[in-house]
């Protein structure tokens, strides 16, 4: 923890009435994160806390933005949500650990990243050899290596 203050915001002529929280921390980097709440009954360290906890998730949505591909929602209840995400995480699980075993067998020169193998699995268009090994792969292979 750096700095752990209170203070009026603004400028002089137009400062505000009450007081704010003002935390100073390091985030893993060496970065220094400012937080300013109006909460003044949590400490800094808790405060700290809760915003790598924040982050922590802001990151978990970066990566289903980038690695599942939702493009439209099947409903907006809470239910269709977490079901349409838990469906697209199994499938991304699933995809992943097929990938990992298969890719063990393929020569270098065959080899592809995760991306591209999903991609050309959807649209059937693997090479011949990984075709052949996901024909003989079979899901004891998938569960226990």
């Amino acid at each position: 923890m750096k700095r752990d203050i209170t203070c009026r915001l603004d400028t002089p002529a137009n400062r505000s009435q009450k007081r704010h929280h003002v935390v100073v921390f390091e985030d893993g980097h060496g970065h220094d994160i400012r937080v300013v709440m109006n909460l003044m009954h949590i400490t800094a360290e808790e405060i700290a806390l809760m915003y790598k906890a924040r982050w922590q998730i802001e990151l978990f949505f970066r990566w289903i933005k980038q690695h599942l591909n939702i493009p439209t929602r099947f409903g907006t209840t809470e239910n269709a949500v977490y079901g349409q995400l838990f469906s697209a995480l199994i499938v991304y699980v699933l995809l992943k650990t097929m990938y990992d075993r298969l890719s063990l067998r393929v020569p270098k020169h065959e080899a592809l990243e995760f991306v591209r193998f999903a991609r050309l699995l959807l649209l059937n268009k693997l090479a011949a050899h990984w075709r052949y090994l996901l024909y003989t792969l079979n899901m004891k292979d998938i569960f226990h290596p």
